[in-house]
């Protein structure tokens, strides 16, 4: 039976932590992350309604995109809703895990999975916070071994420089060593000094990728005793952040692709600024609630930017610049997250997991709009 660490270990890989903005709530925000794990409830928001879902569909673990817990609770009585909502997820052993701006920010996250249902090609971060750092990975190993070691750490993602993959520098050596009482050697002699051809091979990987190349290294090396150097580079990777901006394969007025949006994401109505006939090629987009981020997307030339909870201000603002914008709705632009984590999770599980786990869609609709 699977527990809700090994669970937690494949959003890691998924929505690392460490990217997540300083002011939000990641991670796991309630349970005991050693439970066993069967079915697993995937939503935007964590409500009463869902969790009761969660228990009637037998679900030991919830994901949400939304922190339960934000700015911290001060206590937990049934005298409140959220009270009563994490009493009854604890009586009721439920983990509940969250993924959020770590998500929006990832690479193939929330923000990317929204920018490819829309068609958008040559897509770039709107809202640069960070850049992902790049490392020099040494690693040596003996001759006959490093074909094979190379191409695990290439497949792991590391030698991957600008537009080519599968970089790398390697150098002949000799290695040695002397196995002690406790060491159980596969290659060489105990107690002797072994004198080994080994080669050196030198390489980049980028920081969202180093744990994932130690682990497969660590695995796959020859050696009971892995020896490798990891020399941070002074050269920046690709950015991170919110928000993405990309183009269409071929321009279309805005008339149309409003269309087409309310198609992809089931949208009843949609509030625009902006001429209906303005020719639309550079599109910018942000999940969730994104008024902060017009300017960014008005100086990166878009001619039209996507987001939702757009403020009456703000809205001037954007159509005072001549910026096509449409709100499309907190919900509407986030509860894609279901589909993207069913995705995500099934394919790394059956790579990485021995058993079988259930990502389940919550049915639950949490978006409190209605229209009429």
């Amino acid at each position: 039976m699977l527990n809700g660490e090994q669970i937690i270990s494949l959003m890691g890989e998924i929505a690392p932590k460490r990217l997540a903005e300083d002011w939000d709530n990641v991670g796991l925000q309630i349970g005991d992350s050693r439970q066993n794990v069967e079915n697993v409830l995937l939503t935007l928001d964590v409500t009463m309604a869902v969790v009761e879902e969660a228990i009637e569909r037998d679900c030991q673990m919830i994901i949400s995109h939304h922190p339960v817990i934000f700015n911290g609770l001060k206590a937990i009585h049934n005298g409140n809703q959220t009270g009563r909502m994490v009493m009854k997820a604890i009586k009721n052993d439920l983990l509940i895990y969250t993924a959020h701006t770590n998500l929006d920010i990832t690479a193939g996250g929330l923000n990317d999975y929204l920018a490819g249902m829309l068609g958008l090609d040559e897509i770039n971060t709107l809202h640069k916070t960070d850049y992902n750092k790049i490392y020099k990975f040494v690693v040596f190993v003996p001759e006959d071994n490093a074909e094979e070691l190379a191409q695990i750490i290439f497949s792991n993602g590391g030698g991957k420089l600008g537009d080519y993959s599968h970089t790398s520098f390697v150098t002949p050596g000799e290695g040695t060593f002397k196995p002690l009482a406790g060491a159980n050697p596969q290659i060489g002699n105990k107690y002797v000094l072994n004198h080994i051809s080994e080669k050196r091979i030198e390489t980049i990987v980028p920081e969202d990728k180093l744990k994932n190349v130690i682990r497969a290294v660590e695995l796959k090396h020859p050696y009971e005793e892995v020896a490798y150097d990891i020399y941070p580079i002074l050269k920046q990777g690709s950015s991170r952040g919110l928000g993405r901006i990309g183009r269409l394969q071929q321009s279309v007025v805005l008339k149309n692709y409003i269309e087409l949006i309310k198609d992809r994401l089931d949208l009843p109505v949609l509030k625009y600024i902006g001429n209906l006939q303005k020719k639309i090629k550079k599109v910018a987009l942000c999940t969730g609630s994104g008024s902060e981020f017009i300017d960014d997307a008005y100086f990166a030339g878009a001619d039209l930017y996507l987001t939702g909870d757009i403020k009456y201000h703000d809205a001037q603002h954007a159509e005072e610049k001549g910026l096509a914008v449409l709100d499309i709705g907190h919900y509407a632009s986030e509860v894609i997250v279901k589909d993207l984590l069913k995705n995500k999770l099934t394919s790394l599980s059956e790579k990485k997991l021995k058993e079988n786990v259930n990502f389940i869609k919550s049915g639950v609709i949490t978006n409190p709009w209605h229209y009429y």
